[in-house]
């Protein structure tokens, strides 16, 4: 496998963030959603869209899944894949970071404010906070993410859309929320996919 192959493995989830399309929600009332087969908690609001998709790699397919919930002309997301080891004993933490990172840039046509500062979630695992600015669907925007690895699972908390009118208070109180399940625990929600709209 070559860096050109890693490097298009780790730019993958930006693409299913953008073409998502969040659920409109006008129900106000924030509370923690628990995802146990993602092995997270994340204060959202109440039943956020759900989308799963196979997506093709140069080793394979990888599944891709993403909870969004749309506020104020802003996207709020977690997304997270499970990567082969073989992809993680080729490609150090913070590169793999680097490279979502730089997919996200391509894909909002983004300008960084820094080059990403490095985090931990839980103390222990390594992460990435990114803040950003572009243009998504021909409009400008606004970026703030932070990525984690956690085992072979990469998460990608994001926020993006008009600046003008992001809620910063919600913003910095979904990152913030974000947190891991211990893996004997219980989850609290269920979240089910969102039905399939017909044509």
């Amino acid at each position: 496998m070559n860096a050109s192959n890693l490097r298009a493995i780790a730019r993958l989830l930006p693409v299913l963030v953008l073409v998502a399309g969040a659920a409109g929600c006008d129900r106000s009332k924030w509370n923690e959603q628990s995802i146990r087969d993602g092995g997270f908690r994340v204060l959202m609001l109440p039943q956020p869209h759900y989308e799963k998709r196979q997506l093709d790699t140069p080793i394979g397919t990888i599944t891709a899944h993403l909870y969004s919930m749309e506020l104020r002309d802003s996207v709020f997301g977690v997304g997270y894949s499970d990567y082969p080891e073989q992809v993680l004993r080729l490609m150090a933490p913070r590169r793999m970071f680097t490279d979502v990172r730089d997919g996200w840039m391509k894909r909002i046509n983004g300008r960084l404010q820094g080059e990403g500062i490095d985090i931990r979630l839980d103390g222990t695992y390594p992460g990435m906070e990114i803040v950003a600015s572009g243009t998504v669907n021909g409009r400008e925007a606004y970026l703030r993410g932070r990525f984690y690895l956690v085992g072979n699972r990469l998460y990608q908390v994001v926020v993006f859309g008009n600046r003008d009118t992001m809620p910063v208070a919600d913003v910095n109180r979904f990152l913030s929320s974000f947190k891991l399940i211990p893996p004997r625990e219980v989850s609290d929600i269920t979240i089910q996919p969102t039905p399939d709209k017909k044509p």
